[in-house]
């Protein structure tokens, strides 16, 4: 360990309480303990080093892209030996080299590093391993460190990623480099002062050096460039417990954030360690000392704090920690700066510079006994009382109670260093500026002052990197200390580190060395030094080991008083034979030596000699003429070299030896010395005139001789000093402050006649206020009885830098300064782009970059240099940064690839902030082969592949072997083979085949050389000589996705085709020849089938023979015997066996080849079958029904793993007298049907979720498929996880009969009465229940629920417009439906719907299901035809107004308009026309600038997308339910056959809407918009059939209107819709007007109304008046709509609209039906449509503060958008009616259940639980309205205001409904159901509480609910049942609310009745708490134990909510 000063070697054995056996000039720590910089023991004579016998040693470059940011250490090892060099690097290696040669000893590499690329912060490029600098115990030879690594599959899927990202400790044996202990995990470990947050090392970085004090070793961890959830912490490990003793959290407490998604930046609170690498200093007191980065929480908000207050915030903190008992940490003091929240800000590192302790034999004053010094970024140097540091604003006014604060506006990154002889020196090395130099003083009350006095004359890099100070000296003497630093651009610099009389430092001219890394100082050992440059090359510099000579060195003179002398004596002994001694000279004349007195001649080996040396002062004249250039003007120490040049009579060795010479110059009269020569204040920047910031600098008088200096008077002037005449004005004394010259002052200027006694000194506080902006200077004087002296105040005012940002585009302009997109677009493979990052400085002052994080890889800045941190841009003056996107060299077919990075950037423009820099672009190959039907490549590339398989190539199938191969060529003749890959190689060979390639074979691509025979622009494989061929392979992606996972060659890849291993009760027998004579099989050659051959045809058709094959892809053979010559082939390839063509009728089979049979045997264990196959009963036993109708048995199949096997219809038939008979009628027009569990069926187009045939053949007992049918014990119906499977035959055949097909009638039974007889209902749909209250809240349950009828309940509803029933003995009735409830999904099908409960009073008719209401409307025939309102509010057909309104209506007559039949396209839409059906681009959507899908809430139809995409010139409709937009379509899209659209809109079955690939395409059309759309405002229609947007629009405003004539024709079928506008649109171009409503005001005499079942209600908030020239007599709605579109549309904006006709069309569905008097009043004239919208009131756009919440929702602030998604699982769009409110309603709804809530661009919303891949809040940019509410902001362009929900509620187990408690998760039994009694399936509305509401009506004790969607009653359990063991087991979320729990597969949540549990006041006594279980990956927990209040909305059942209203 360096021992920096005399005390700390005794205060060494506090911090390691071991016995030190290391060497005298060992570095076995980054510098000192204390981090004083100042090294006194490593033998570094300046004489020498400031001599050519100072050199290179020797340099290593170790592996490529190794980089060292650990410092090397130094070590002699106790058993002796060389001195060794221990380095470890950022790849995890570690090493040790002999010191002295350089002679590798050993090396290890501990891990596998981490890799940059992970996390996207390039400040440590390539990998992360070990960073910082380890520590080496010299009692135990142990080196200590951490590493940053892997632990695969840990957190995340994957072998690498940032969450499996780990942090081990080590300690090796520096002999040998083994460990000396298991690594130790560092991951998991919780804070001892934050128990919530525990260390995940992927996102966190160990930069600092480690400490070590006693058996604990430390180290602190901060962040990678702010990203990530992270704290900063200090982790103490224990070497003899070899276990993790203390983790002490920067941040904690309740102002800190606290999540555990992993993902959220600032989510820990920040406050990293990181210190420029430097150690946590420790002085040997048991304590600790670190300063901290940026932290999110500020519990220091203004009020005074002192630094014991505990503050629990320690983010921007200089920090002192006790070291307790077991080495535990706790905050003992800390110091925070008055602006630290600025500071935060801005960016402005507090942390940038660790903390030294300095030397307390010197530096110390009045009330100080030891000082810290610390720096950062923010360009200030706080000086600190080590033991009390000052707290928090407790100095005068509330600033900074410390000991000085010296300003100087220039960043620093690392520390300082010091020096503490000479008087004592600080050193500061800013960034991009010069070393400065410090010199301790005292003011006159003894405090100690810091002044500066020098600086070296050169600068540092402009760039971050620049090292931390270092001093050495010889030995510790005076006189000899040099300064070191090191440099990112120039390498290794010393100087001497006493600065001359002009306040420069001296330069020692070393060795130049390479740009050395990031933040090093040099490591120090015998006479030599080591550093490490940015390449990763070690070097050693240090002074030749062959010295001629050994002499005295240092020679010390002592004091020397001016006027006299002193002489020394050298004494020299000889070590090798020198001829003689030629020359010799001294750096200083005042050193006299005369080469007379040194030997003549030869001297021998070992002779000794002696010569004299006088320093001669006798004449010299001192005086303090500061620009004189000689050294000696003034007293004090003086050094100089001597050398002795030698001809050597041996070789190898030096011919001169330095020696150095020091003394201290004495004078005995006063001597007046001012420091420094100049006070440079730097510049003020003036933001407000009234409010000017000073800044203060103090500089030293000082009494250099030994008598009394008295002070004489004080002059300054602002002439120039050369000038003729020169004006003086002398300082006068009264009150302070004291002027020092203009804007300059002192408040403790000394009076005149102050003496000051030899060698002391006074410090001047000296203030710098400027008035104005300007430059200020002033010559201040000062007069004295030992000379006058002068010192120059200079400072600078300017208004503050203002920041301008832009990015070029590509055609060489600049984008806006709001975008940060830097898209390069598509870019060809192999090529070079670029674009600009300009940020210009438009203010008054140097702007300084604060932050750069530029990207890294294939995105990267063409100089590294460019923006960097630190850089200043001048004023009126723009830096620049070029990012280049070099791309690799692609094959052909090579999938897009688009890469995405960051430029983080900020300024000290304190209205900059943070700009996070998106970059993006997509690689494209070129494309060639054959094309898939939307344009895609079928093939892509794979790699180059060593063929060198054992036993046959890697792609079997040769197709050819020519000179016109071409990968295009091969490809098309392998996709047209069906096969998986295609390969080309030799240039001229083609194969394919089947079977993947091992990744064993897989090559360097650059072996695959060989140019194509056919293309030489294409690669076709490769040769290397001796070594084999290689071939290129490509991939068809539908087949096979590639993995590092090694494929198993024998199973066929993901939809090649297959040899079928098991048909029926035949199983495959292998590949057979054909025979020697005839045929193989000759029993029988039945006929290939119409639509070709499968072995399942032939199978069928060989019933009755024990063998059956088949050949030539379409032959079928049979036979009981395999004739002569037929073998089975050996190889089961089929390219080698023969068996290799496709079957005629599936081209997924094989269907054996020329002369080769696929053969296959009747299963030996069964009897051979006649006709259709049995199965071996017991006799008298079950069986299975061989074939019921049209289906015939196909086996036992398992259930799906993930879900039913068949999805299509569930339970359709009761269990309780199930049949397959009645199974099979149910499921007519399915292809398959099971049964299950007695009582279970099940229909279905295809087996799902992994469904398979059975083992155990058709033996009931080993299959499983023994349980009877309970309606027939005769047959057998599955078993417990098994079915019963039957198949649609194709053909179905009778014999007797050409052709016969079963039809079985459907068993009568209840059904959906479309119209009731009476009261004129007609049957309008099954809805869901509303989101908020009831569907139908009129009158509730008019009826006894235990006899409900249709019937009843229609006539208990009479006067209402609806009805509905539900839960089979509920019956609502109500105007209008409630919001969110919907037309359920499965059309009008019970079993898909919903709606499949019989009613209670009738078993023959459908009462709807639970949350499912069979709703009922009355006919238009049954409306009054005629009503007066006044001021009422409501019409004749019951439509509500929440406004005041005066209004008269008469006269209304109803007429009926028929529904057009049958789907078509729908040819106009609004101001869009139809253009046809389209194919999807070329590589990408044929529309991309924006999209909506459909939803259960908003079903897709044309009208639907024409209103999203209002402001997009086309857009089209895909995959019946996707909405695309954009300005054009993109290349490749294409128009198609009109038939390949023929998708239904889920929204409207008469509009088609596209299909798989295919668009219904539209595009704007202005002569639609010109020639009189405009009148229709925006509302859509359509050509056979009219179709458009149904309409809700409801109105809340005050007006009053007459109207006498209206006119309103309707066609419209059911379909409540919704939607939302905010303005009035323009019909000249395509707008975002969903729906815009205009009613005009006039007088009329005529009324009519034309409906059918059609209405609008209104509710909006704002008044409009349309005004025109003329009246109108008469105005009409129109209204043409089809069934089941759906829009909502809400007016909250004033508008003015002039429309040449009054006439509006609206399409509307079957809703409630009201007219109410318009708040729109309109006057008709003939002038150009127009439309504008003006506010009436004006109303501020709202912006919340982060962390302000509002109906439980906390915003978080503004984050940028990302690709993929930055919050990407749910998502709606709304171009008119976007809110906050909306968004979070949809989030967090039980149907998606998400915390996140992110709104974008002003209609989008987002829903997560999470910010995903790089999205941060902290962002600007979001300033789009939202486009329901202007008044609030909804995001902006790729930004997202982003809201979390603080009551979110994780999904959980329900723990009580009612009186039902939960029992716990039950597996279903292995024969039998759990529980037995009723049972219902409801595939998107199962909740626990419907289910036990269901059972609890039907009379059970005990409810389960299971695979999400189904519900089970008993009152018993089955016999036997225990709970599951892992109660994880029921996990799945119901499929009616995503935040309960339903069960699992074949596992049951259940529930049982207990009266007791509710008590008298209906509160349940098991609360249903909030999921806190531990969570996992990067999810969000709720807070714990917040409790959730089971409410409306939020799940609860009706019988649980009866319970409570009790």
């Amino acid at each position: 360990m360096f021992k920096s000063f005399t005390r700390l070697v005794a205060l060494a054995a506090v911090v390691v309480p071991q016995v030190f056996a290391a060497g005298p000039t060992d570095s076995y720590t980054d510098a000192d303990p204390a981090q004083s910089g100042y090294l006194p023991n490593h033998n570094m004579d300046p004489a020498v080093v400031d001599s050519s016998e100072f050199g290179l040693l020797w340099s290593t470059k170790y592996n490529a892209l190794e980089q060292f940011y650990a410092k090397p250490l130094v070590y002699t090892p106790n058993a002796g030996g060389p001195q060794l060099v221990f380095i470890a690097s950022s790849q995890n290696w570690i090493r040790t080299v002999n010191a002295k040669t350089g002679a590798p000893v050993n090396a290890r590499q501990v891990h596998t590093p981490f890799l940059q690329a992970e996390i996207g912060c390039t400040d440590i490029p390539n990998t992360i391993g070990i960073i910082g600098t380890p520590t080496i115990d010299p009692a135990t030879d142990i080196a200590y460190f951490f590493a940053k690594t892997y632990i695969p599959n840990f957190r995340t899927a994957g072998n690498t990623g940032v969450f499996n990202g780990v942090y081990y400790f080590h300690g090796v044996n520096v002999n040998t480099l083994e460990d000396v202990f298991p690594p130790i995990l560092i991951d998991g470990s919780q804070s001892d002062n934050a128990p919530a947050k525990y260390f995940v090392g992927g996102v966190i970085l160990q930069r600092p050096s480690l400490t070590q004090i006693g058996s604990v070793v430390y180290g602190g961890f901060g962040g990678h460039c702010d990203l990530f959830n992270y704290t900063g912490v200090v982790i103490g490990v224990d070497v003899n417990q070899k276990k993790v003793v203390t983790n002490f959290a920067v941040e904690s407490g309740p102002l800190v954030p606290q999540t555990n998604n992993w993902q959220q930046n600032g989510g820990g609170g920040e406050g990293g360690i990181w210190m420029s690498g430097m150690a946590l200093a420790t002085d040997g007191a048991n304590r600790l000392f670190w300063v901290s980065g940026n932290g999110v929480g500020h519990e220091n908000q203004g009020v005074p704090a002192s630094g014991s207050s505990g503050c629990k915030t320690l983010g921007e903190a200089a920090v002192n920690l006790a070291v307790g008992d077991g080495g535990k940490l706790s905050l003992t003091d800390y110091f925070q700066p008055y602006d630290y929240q600025g500071m935060d800000g801005g960016d402005q590192d507090f942390g940038s510079g660790g903390v030294a302790l300095l030397d307390p034999g010197t530096f110390k004053g009045t009330g100080v006994s030891k000082i810290a010094v610390t720096s950062g970024k923010n360009g200030k140097i706080y000086i600190l009382n080590a033991n009390n540091l000052g707290g928090y604003k407790l100095g005068p006014g509330q600033t900074d109670g410390i000991i000085q604060t010296i300003v100087t506006n220039k960043a620093v990154f690392g520390g300082v260093g010091s020096y503490p002889l000479e008087g004592g020196f600080i050193y500061s090395t800013p960034v991009g500026y010069p070393t400065y130099v410090y010199k301790l003083g005292f003011t006159g009350a003894g405090v100690p002052v810091f002044s500066q006095v020098g600086h070296t004359p050169e600068s540092s890099a402009g760039r971050v990197g620049v090292g931390i100070p270092v001093i050495t000296t010889n030995q510790g003497k005076a006189g000899t200390a040099i300064l070191w630093m090191c440099d990112p651009d120039a390498g290794l610099r010393a100087w001497y580190a006493v600065p001359g009389s002009d306040g420069l430092l001296k330069r020692i001219q070393i060795p130049q060395v390479n740009g050395l890394n990031k933040f090093q100082r040099p490591a120090f050992g015998d006479s030599r030094l080591y550093v490490t440059d940015a390449q990763g090359t070690l070097y050693c510099l240090g002074s030749p080991v062959n010295l001629p000579l050994n002499c005295t060195s240092p020679v010390q003179f002592g004091p020397v008083a001016l006027g006299s002398s002193a002489s020394q004596t050298i004494s020299c002994k000889a070590n090798i034979a020198i001829t003689q001694i030629s020359s010799v000279t001294v750096g200083d004349a005042h050193f006299e030596v005369s080469l007379n007195d040194l030997p003549k001649g030869p001297i021998a080996k070992g002779a000794q000699f002696t010569f004299p040396v006088k320093w001669n002062l006798e004449n010299t004249t001192v005086t303090n003429a500061q620009n004189a250039s000689y050294g000696n003007t003034a007293p004090g120490i003086k050094s100089t070299a001597l050398t002795i040049q030698t001809v050597n009579g041996v070789d190898g060795y030096s011919n001169k030896f330095p020696i150095s010479l020091t003394g201290t110059e004495v004078s005995q009269k006063p001597f007046l010395v001012v420091a420094p020569i100049t006070v440079d204040y730097g510049g003020v920047v003036i933001t407000d005139p009234d409010n000017i910031d000073p800044i203060n600098s103090p500089f030293v008088i000082s009494n250099a001789g030994v008598g009394p200096l008295t002070i004489t008077g004080y002059a300054y002037t602002d002439d120039e000093l050369d000038d003729a005449e020169i004006d003086y004005t002398n300082v006068t004394f009264g009150q302070a402050p004291y002027k020092l010259g203009e804007g300059f002052s002192s408040s403790n200027l000394p009076a005149v006649g102050t003496v000051i006694q030899g060698g002391k000194e006074i410090s001047v506080d000296s203030q710098f206020l400027p008035t104005a902006v300007g430059t200020y200077n002033s010559y201040f004087f000062i007069f004295t009885n030992g000379g006058k002296a002068f010192t120059i105040l200079e400072g600078s005012a300017s208004t503050a830098p203002i920041a301008n940002f832009s990015i070029s585009t590509s055609e060489g302009g600049w984008l806006p300064a709001g975008n940060l997109i830097m898209d390069f677009g598509k870019v060809a493979p192999g090529s070079s782009s670029s674009r600009q990052i300009r940020i210009c400085n438009e203010g008054g002052s140097v702007l300084e970059i604060s932050k750069s994080k530029p990207p890294n890889g294939v995105f990267r800045p063409d100089d590294p240099n460019a923006l960097h941190e630190s850089q200043d841009i001048r004023v009126n003056e723009c830096a620049y940064a070029t990012v280049l996107f070099v791309t690799n060299a692609e094959q052909p077919n090579t999938p897009d690839q688009t890469f995405t990075n960051t430029w983080t950037l900020n300024t000290d423009d304190i209205t900059f902030g943070v700009h996070e820099v998106q970059i993006t672009g997509t690689v494209v190959s070129r494309k060639i082969g054959p094309t898939n039907s939307t344009g895609q490549s079928v093939y892509n590339y794979l790699g180059c592949y060593h063929e060198i398989k054992p036993g046959g190539r890697l792609l079997p199938s040769q197709m050819y072997a020519d000179n016109k191969n071409t990968n295009d060529r091969c490809q098309t003749l392998c996709a047209n083979g069906k096969y998986a890959f295609s390969g080309t190689e030799y240039q001229t060979e083609c194969y394919c085949g089947n079977a993947p390639p091992s990744n064993l074979y897989k090559s360097d691509e650059t072996l695959c050389n060989y140019a194509c025979s056919g293309d030489g622009s294409e690669t076709c494989g490769g040769l290397q000589v001796g070594n084999g061929g290689f071939i290129s392979i490509y991939y068809d992606p539908t087949k096979y996705t590639p993995s590092d996972t090694d494929p198993d060659p024998t199973s066929p890849v993901s939809g090649a085709p297959i040899t079928v291993k098991q048909s029926g009760n035949y199983n495959y027998i292998g590949c057979y020849s054909e025979a020697t004579q005839g045929r193989a099989l000759s029993g029988k050659a039945p006929a290939a089938p119409a639509d070709g051959s499968t072995i399942e045809s032939c199978q069928a058709s060989c019933q009755g023979y024990q063998y059956f094959g088949v050949e030539f892809s379409n032959e079928c053979y049979c036979g009981d015997k395999i004739n002569a010559g037929s073998a089975a082939q050996t190889s089961t390839d089929v390219d080698t066996n023969g068996c290799s063509m496709l079957c005629g009728g599936n081209q997924t089979e094989y269907c054996g080849g020329p002369n080769r049979l696929e053969m296959y045997q009747l299963n030996a264990s069964l009897p051979v079958p006649t006709g259709t196959p049995t199965n071996p009963t017991t006799p008298g036993g079950p069986t299975n029904v061989p074939s019921i109708g049209a289906y015939s048995y196909l086996g036992c199949y398992t259930e799906g793993t993930n879900g039913r096997a068949l999805t299509g219809k569930q339970n359709p038939v009761g269990g309780a007298t199930l049949t397959n008979e009645l199974c099979a009628a149910a499921c007519q027009g399915y292809t398959y049907f099971g049964t299950e569990y007695s009582g279970e069926c099940y229909c279905g187009q295809t087996l799902l979720n992994g469904a398979a045939l059975a083992p155990g053949g058709n033996d009931p007992a080993a299959n499983g498929c023994s349980m009877t049918c309970n309606g027939n014990t005769t047959e057998l119906c599955g078993g417990g996880g098994r079915l019963s499977l039957y198949k649609l035959n194709s053909t179905s055949t009778t014999t007797g009969t050409a052709s016969a097909t079963a039809t079985p009638t459907t068993p009568a039974g209840p059904s959906i009465k479309k119209v009731l007889g009476f009261g004129g209902w007609t049957y309008n749909g099954c809805y869901t229940e509303a989101t908020q209250g009831r569907a139908l809240n009129g009158l509730q349950n008019p009826v006894g629920g235990a006899t409900l009828t249709l019937e009843k309940c229609a006539t208990a509803c009479a006067g209402y417009t609806y009805f509905g029933t539900e839960y089979s003995g509920e019956c609502y009735c109500s105007n209008t439906f409630g919001t969110g409830s919907v037309l359920a999904t499965g059309g009008d099908d019970p079993t898909q719907n919903g709606c499949s409960m019989l009613c209670n009073g009738d078993q023959l008719e459908y009462c709807g299901g639970p949350n499912r209401l069979s709703t009922y409307k009355v006919n238009s025939t049954a409306l009054t035809s005629s009503s007066s309102t006044t001021a009422s509010g409501t019409s004749s057909t019951g439509i509500a107004s929440a406004g005041t309104s005066t209004g008269t209506s008469t006269g209304t007559s109803i007429s009926s308009t028929p529904t057009p039949t049958g789907p078509s396209a729908v040819q106009t839409v609004g101001n869009y026309s139809f253009q046809g059906c389209f194919s999807e681009a070329t590589g990408q959507r044929a529309l991309t600038a924006a999209s909506f899908f459909s939803s259960a809430a908003k079903p897709m139809t044309i009208e639907l997308c024409a209103a999203s995409c209002s402001p997009y010139t086309w857009f089209g409709v895909e995959y019946g339910s996707e909405c695309y937009c954009g300005p054009s379509p993109n290349a490749g899209s294409a128009k198609v056959a009109l038939t390949d659209c023929s998708f239904l809109c889920p929204g409207n079955a008469n509009e088609y809407c596209g299909a798989g690939n295919r668009l219904q395409m539209y595009q704007f059309n202005a002569t639609l918009a010109s020639a009189g759309n405009a009148t229709n405002a925006g509302l859509s229609q359509s050509l056979s059939p009219s179709v458009s947007s149904s309409t809700t629009v409801s109105s809340s405003s005050s007006s009053s209107q007459t109207s006498s004539s209206s006119s309103v024709t309707s066609s419209s079928s059911s379909g409540t819709v919704s939607s939302t506008t905010t303005s009035s649109s323009s019909s000249t171009s395509p707008t975002s007007s969903t729906m815009t409503s205009s009613t005009t005001s006039s007088t009329s005499s005529s009324s009519s109304l034309s409906s059918t079942a059609s209405s609008i209600s209104s509710s909006t908030s704002s008044t409009s008046s349309s005004q025109s020239s003329s009246s109108s007599t008469s105005s009409s709605i129109t209204s043409t709509s089809s069934p089941t579109s759906t829009s909502t549309t809400s007016s909250s904006s004033s508008s003015t609209t002039t429309s040449p006709s009054s006439t509006i069309t609206s399409s509307s569905t079957s809703s409630t039906s009201s007219s109410t008097s318009s708040t729109s009043t309109s006057k008709t004239s003939s002038s150009t449509t127009s439309s504008t919208t003006s506010s009436t009131t004006s109303s501020a756009t709202y912006l919340p503060t982060p962390g302000a919440i509002s109906n439980n929702w906390a915003y978080l602030g503004c984050a940028n958008e990302t690709n993929p998604r930055a919050l990407p699982l749910a998502s709606y769009t709304s171009t008119t009616a976007m809110t906050l409110s909306a968004c979070q309603s949809f989030c967090s709804s039980s149907t998606n259940n998400y915390a996140l809530a992110g709104l974008e661009n002003g209609s989008q919303c987002f829903c997560a639980n999470g910010l995903q891949n790089y999205a941060a809040v902290g962002q600007t940019g979001c300033n789009k309205p939202c486009t329901g509410n202007k008044t609030e902001i909804c995001g902006g362009a790729s930004r997202l205001s982003v809201y979390n929900l603080t009551t979110y509620v994780p999904p959980t187990t329900v723990k009580q409904v009612g009186t039902y408690l939960s029992q716990g998760c039950y597996p279903e039994p292995t024969k039998g159901r759990l529980l037995t009694g009723p049972s219902y399936t409801n595939k998107t509305g199962m909740t626990v509480e419907s289910c036990v509401n269901f059972c609890s009506a039907s009379g059970n004790k005990y409810a389960g609910v299971e695979y999400a969607q189904e519900c089970y009653c008993s009152n018993t359990l089955a016999a036997g049942a225990t709970k599951a063991a892992d109660q994880n087991s029921c996990s799945k979320l119901c499929t009616g609310n995503l935040r309960e729990f339903c069960g699992g597969a074949g596992f049951a949540n259940v529930y049982l009745n207990t009266p007791g549990s509710v008590g008298s006041g209906g509160e349940a006594s098991s609360a249903n708490q909030q999921n806190v279980a531990s969570v996992q990956g990067n999810g969000t927990a709720g807070p714990t134990g917040a409790k959730v209040k089971r409410g409306v909305g939020m799940g609860m059942g009706r019988f649980a909510r009866s319970l409570l209203q009790k």
